[in-house]
């Protein structure tokens, strides 16, 4: 077995515990950014696809797997106004 550590020793871990968590929470926000980011652009190219007529709402359905109710409401805010 080992000796405990001394107060100082684990503080010092402490901060270092606490330094890494912080590296990690910025990371994961960076990444949620990130995806956030990759769908509007997603779903604005999928509204441009739509709008100009180059495919119907199924075939987004076909070729991405989600729902016909989930491709109107993520598309709909970038849907040209007729």
């Amino acid at each position: 077995m080992s000796p405990r550590p001394d107060t100082e020793t684990r503080a010092e871990a402490i901060k270092r515990f606490q330094d890494l968590k912080q590296a990690r929470d910025k990371a994961h926000e960076t990444a949620e950014q990130a995806k956030q980011a990759a769908d509007e652009v997603m779903w604005q190219s999928i509204a441009a696809e739509l709008d100009a007529g180059n495919a119907l709402q199924a075939d987004v359905v076909e070729a991405t797997g989600f729902s016909r109710d989930h491709v109107l409401r993520r598309t709909k805010k970038y849907r040209k106004q007729t």
